[in-house]
């Protein structure tokens, strides 16, 4: 998605519905049968649906999770990263969640830093938020305040939960 591939997150629901494919097959076009026929075609049908609507459900919660975990560990300077933060449907039930920022801001804020000085200047140069100019020689390291892995470890454990309910919600209906 952003220039930091380890901070996207893949939301990608595969569900094998071969097994109800080889029973419509075996039942084929006898007209006993149909009934049997219909009602399998449609569960199959609302599987495939609950597959999309819980891979978009699921991307949507990583997305929540990590505006959550930004908001609240102390990486709002300003509402850039939280802001960034975008789903991209990649098919039915294939989605990345991720930054759009392409510079390493997102990635210190994950994985943290260590100190900074000058490599090709003489000092480091920065405005505070509220717009002093500052000079420095040296800025001392910033721990990892991460946002990407406990989104997804959250999410994780929620995924079969979510699709079961879309895929009951899609099959009920």
């Amino acid at each position: 998605m952003g220039t930091w591939d380890e901070l996207d997150t893949e939301v990608n629901v595969n569900l094998d519905t071969s097994e109800l494919d080889e029973l419509i097959q075996f039942l084929g076009d006898d007209s006993v049968l149909a009934p049997a026929v219909e009602i399998a075609e449609r569960y199959k049908k609302g599987i495939e649906d609950g597959a999309k609507e819980g891979a978009e459900t699921i991307a949507n919660r990583v997305k929540s999770l990590q505006e959550l975990a930004i908001a609240t560990n102390a990486t709002m300077a300003s509402n850039n990263l939280l802001n960034s933060i975008e789903v991209e449907q990649e098919s039915d039930t294939k989605y990345l969640v991720g930054t759009t920022i392409t510079h390493f801001y997102p990635l210190c804020v994950e994985k943290g830093r260590g100190p900074v000085r000058p490599v090709n200047a003489k000092v480091l140069h920065w405005f505070t938020l509220s717009g002093n100019e500052v000079f420095s020689m040296y800025s001392s390291p910033a721990p990892p305040r991460p946002f990407v892995k406990p989104a997804y470890e959250k999410s994780q454990s929620e995924a079969e939960e979510i699709v079961a309910k879309c895929i009951l919600n899609q099959t009920t209906n």
